[in-house]
C-alpha cells in the first residue's frame, strides 16, 4: 500500500510540472504557427530561370519533395566580370533555419552585326550556371565562411543568431566556385529584415 500511495503521489506532483512545460511550449511555438498560417504559399523550393517567387520577404514553402517550411527568396542581378569575361550575373538564394541554398547563373550575350547595325536575331544568349563550395558573408565586420556542397550550405547556431541581428541594410557576399573562381554580390535590405522571422529562435534550435 504504501508503494501505491507514494506512486500516486509522484503523478500529482509530476502533473503540474508536464502542465507547465506544455503551457511553455505552445507560448514558444505559437508566434511560428500563427505567422505560417499568413504568409504567402510557394510550392517549390527549387531555384531556377524563369523562377518567380515573391522575392525577399518570409514565405511558407509547401515543396512535394522538401516538406514545409518557412523561407526566403533573394535574387541579385548585376553586371561584372567574371573568369575573364563581361556578363551578366544572377545569384538566387533561398534562406531557412537549416540551410541557405544557391544558384549562380552567368549569361554572356554574343552578337555580330548586319550592315553595321545589331539585331536580336544575329545574337545567341550563353547561359552557365556554377557550382558553389563557399560562401562569405560580412555582418557588422565580422566575416563568416561556411563550405557546403552541391551549393547549399548549413545554417549554425552561431550564423543563425548573426542572420537575425544583422543590421537593416545590404550585406556583402563573396561566392567561392568549386574551380577557385570568386564573385562578390548582395543581400537586399528587404532579404536581411526578413532573416528577423525566419531565424527566430525555435524549441528544436533551442536544444542543438
Amino acid at each position: 500500500m504504501k508503494a501505491s500511495v507514494y506512486f500516486a503521489g509522484g503523478i500529482e506532483m509530476v502533473r503540474p510540472y508536464l502542465t507547465g512545460l506544455s503551457a511553455s511550449l505552445l507560448m514558444v511555438m505559437s508566434p511560428l504557427v500563427s505567422q505560417a498560417s499568413e504568409l504567402p504559399i510557394v510550392e517549390s523550393a527549387a531555384l531556377g530561370i524563369g523562377k518567380n517567387p515573391p522575392w525577399s520577404e518570409p514565405v511558407q514553402v509547401e515543396d512535394p519533395f522538401e516538406g514545409q517550411f518557412i523561407a526566403v527568396f533573394d535574387r541579385h542581378r548585376f553586371s561584372d566580370r567574371f573568369l575573364n569575361t563581361h556578363m551578366r550575373i544572377e545569384v538566387q538564394s533561398l534562406w531557412t533555419q537549416d540551410y541557405v541554398r544557391l544558384l549562380f547563373t552567368a549569361k554572356d550575350r554574343d552578337c555580330y552585326g548586319h550592315h553595321g547595325f545589331l539585331s536580336s536575331s544575329y545574337c545567341s544568349e550563353v547561359i552557365d550556371t556554377k557550382k558553389i563550395s563557399k560562401l562569405f558573408l560580412k555582418i557588422d565586420e565580422q566575416i563568416y565562411q561556411v563550405s557546403g556542397q552541391q551549393n547549399t550550405f548549413p545554417v549554425s547556431t552561431e550564423l543563425a543568431n548573426a542572420l537575425r541581428s544583422a543590421p537593416e541594410q545590404e550585406i556583402q557576399i563573396r561566392l567561392v566556385t568549386e574551380s577557385g573562381a570568386s564573385v562578390d554580390s548582395k543581400i537586399g535590405q528587404k532579404t536581411v529584415k526578413a532573416w528577423q522571422s525566419i531565424y527566430t529562435p525555435t524549441v528544436s534550435r533551442g536544444l542543438d
